[in-house]
C-alpha cells in the first residue's frame, strides 16, 4: 500500500481532557501533555515519538491513572540538548518527576525509550510502582550503523526516513501502520515527519555509547527491585525478538503480554488491544 503526504498529519485521537503543558528542567523546555485521573503513569517514547506517541492509549488507561507524556529534548515542543547521553535523559526524566511531585510512578517505556527506562528503575527504583516495557532492543541493531556515519548519516536519515517514495519501499516489506481499516496510515512515517533529523541521530549517539559502556551482557544480567510487565509483538525486529528471549531467560518478577496482533509498536498499531491486554493484567477492567 502506498502513502502520500498529508496536508495535515494527524497523530493521534487525543480526548477532551488532552492538556499541553511545559516545565522548566535546568534551562531546557520540556512538553508534555497530560489527562486522566489518579495514581502517575509516565510515558518514554522511542526513537521517534513525540507527545502524542501513547495519544492512542491514553484515555483508556486515563480511567486510572493520571497519564504524563512528555517528549524528549528536541522532540515534540521540547527544547532540544546537544550532546546528550542515556544518563542525560534519565536525569530528564527524574527531574520531570521532581518538579510534577510525582511519586509511585507506573513507568511505561517504549521500544529506545524502554531502554532509558530500564535505567532510570535501576538508579530511581523508590521513584516506581511498576514499569512497563514494550519492544525494547537487546543491543544496537548493525543496520543503523550507517546513520551514525558524520555529516553522511544525516543525509541517509533524510533520504530513507524523510523521502516518501523510499518510506513506500521500506513499508512495503514491514507495514508498521495501524490496523484500524478506518485509519491505516503509518505512524512511523508520521513519527519521523514530526522528528528532527538531529535529535533523532543523537538519541542513536546516545543509546550506541551506552551499549558500548553496558557490554554485551548488561540484559543478561539486569535486576531491579520494580515489578515488570514486558509487552511484546508479533512480526518484530531481530534485536527486538533477541530481547524477548533474554527476558525469559533471565528477568525476575516479570510478566510477559504477547500481542500477535501487532509487528512493532502496539500502543500505535493496536491500541484497543494494548489497553485491554495491559490493564487487565494490572487488575483493571479494559
Amino acid at each position: 500500500m502506498r502513502f502520500r503526504r498529508k496536508k495535515e498529519i494527524k497523530c493521534s485521537t487525543a480526548g477532551k481532557n488532552d492538556e499541553l503543558r511545559t516545565v522548566d528542567i535546568d534551562g531546557l523546555t520540556i512538553s508534555y501533555k497530560i489527562s486522566g485521573s489518579g495514581p502517575p503513569l509516565v510515558f518514554f517514547h522511542g526513537w521517534v515519538g513525540h507527545e502524542d506517541t501513547f495519544g492512542l492509549c491514553h484515555e483508556g488507561f486515563g480511567r486510572y491513572f493520571t497519564v504524563y507524556r512528555p517528549a524528549w529534548p528536541g522532540y515534540g515542543g521540547s527544547t532540544p540538548m546537544p550532546g546528550f547521553t542515556v544518563e542525560d535523559f534519565v536525569e530528564v526524566g527524574r527531574k520531570f518527576m521532581d518538579k510534577l511531585g510525582l511519586k509511585n510512578v507506573t513507568l511505561i517505556g517504549n521500544c529506545l525509550g524502554g531502554n532509558v527506562a530500564m535505567e532510570f528503575a535501576q538508579r530511581y527504583p523508590k521513584y516506581l510502582s511498576k514499569m512497563v516495557l514494550i519492544e525494547i532492543h537487546a543491543y544496537f541493531p548493525n543496520y543503523l550503523y550507517p546513520l551514525l556515519t558524520p555529516g553522511l548519516g544525516a543525509f541517509i536519515y533524510w533520504f530513507v526516513f524523510k523521502n516518501i517514495t523510499m518510506f513506500n519501499f521500506l513499508n512495503s516489506f514491514i507495514p508498521l501502520q495501524r490496523k484500524d481499516p478506518s485509519d491505516d496510515f503509518p505512524y512511523t512515517w508520521e513519527g519521523f515527519e514530526r522528528t528532527r533529523i538531529r535529535s533523532s541521530l543523537g538519541f542513536l549517539r546516545a543509546i550506541y555509547r551506552y551499549s558500548k559502556k553496558m557490554g554485551d551482557d548488561y540484559v543478561d544480567n539486569y535486576k531491579v527491585d520494580v515489578p515488570i510487565l514486558y509487552v511484546e509483538g508479533g512480526k518484530t525486529f531481530g534485536p527486538v525478538d533477541a530481547f524477548s528471549q533474554k527476558v525469559r531467560e533471565h528477568f525476575d518478577n516479570t510478566e510477559i503480554i504477547s500481542l500477535p496482533e501487532a509487528e512493532h509498536n502496539p500502543v500505535c498499531e493496536q491500541p484497543e488491544l494494548f489497553n485491554e491486554r495491559v490493564l487487565r493484567t494490572m487488575g483493571f477492567d479494559a
